[in-house]
């Protein structure tokens, strides 16, 4: 599904992100963990075309990805749900979600809305709501609803139990993992990483834009490396 090879990123002096190479094939979920400045954030901005390379290679299913701009991108299928969930406060929570399908033409369209409410219950009670009134949670769910109006092939997560009760982080964690039963990869950025290994097929850990450890899930959450420095254990 998508293929990076040897990407390499400057912000000014920085080398913010430096070789990295990494895939997530089609129908799977793999996470991207590292601590704070690692490149996380980066490696999704680079993937959507929101930052331009310096040198390296982007494909999605063989094409390449690196003289399209942003809106193509979207075009193509893959949805990047930002940090910090950037939902339009003053619009409702249906106009939030109308907007994430802006591209589209569709008849589909009115039933990926209704399948984002079948997935975010609490959503379609708040229809007529503004989003900048919803809790920080519901404001996550909305934020990853509109990326499904997008009708994605890639989802790049970033972040979604940022700032986020423990309750519905579980809940949101069912529903990215309903999500990609249901036909769409994700590539996932989180900050909680036994979450993050425990939903994914296969996670990268960056370290200074360089991935310091790859592996499947289950067996870097038994890496003592990847448990001193992420599991606490």
């Amino acid at each position: 599904m998508l293929n990076i090879q040897d990407v390499h990123v400057n912000y000014g002096h920085v080398h913010a992100l430096r070789g990295i190479s990494l895939t997530v094939p089609k129908g799977k979920i793999v996470s991207l963990l590292g601590g704070n400045g690692a490149g996380k954030s980066t490696t999704l901005k680079t993937i959507s075309r929101l930052i331009q390379p310096k040198k390296g290679l982007i494909e999605v299913e063989g094409k390449s990805m690196l003289k399209v701009n942003s809106s193509q991108i979207v075009k193509s299928g893959i949805i990047h749900c930002p940090e910090n969930r950037r939902v339009f406060p003053l619009f409702t929570v249906q106009e939030n979600l109308q907007i994430g399908a802006i591209t589209r033409r569709n008849k589909h369209v009115k039933k990926d809305l209704e399948r984002v409410y079948h997935y975010f219950p609490r959503l379609k009670e708040r229809i007529h709501q503004k989003a900048g009134t919803l809790s920080g949670g519901e404001q996550q769910m909305l934020a990853i609803g509109r990326s499904l109006m997008g009708d994605p092939k890639l989802l790049l997560l970033d972040e979604p139990s940022l700032g986020i009760a423990p309750i519905l982080v579980k809940e949101i964690f069912e529903i990215i993992k309903r999500i990609n039963k249901e036909g769409t990869s994700i590539l996932l950025v989180e900050q909680n990483a036994n979450m993050a290994l425990d939903i994914s097929d296969y996670s990268y850990v960056l370290e200074n834009g360089c991935i310091a450890l790859e592996g499947k899930s289950k067996e870097l959450k038994e890496n003592d490396e990847v448990r001193r420095l992420y599991l606490g254990g």
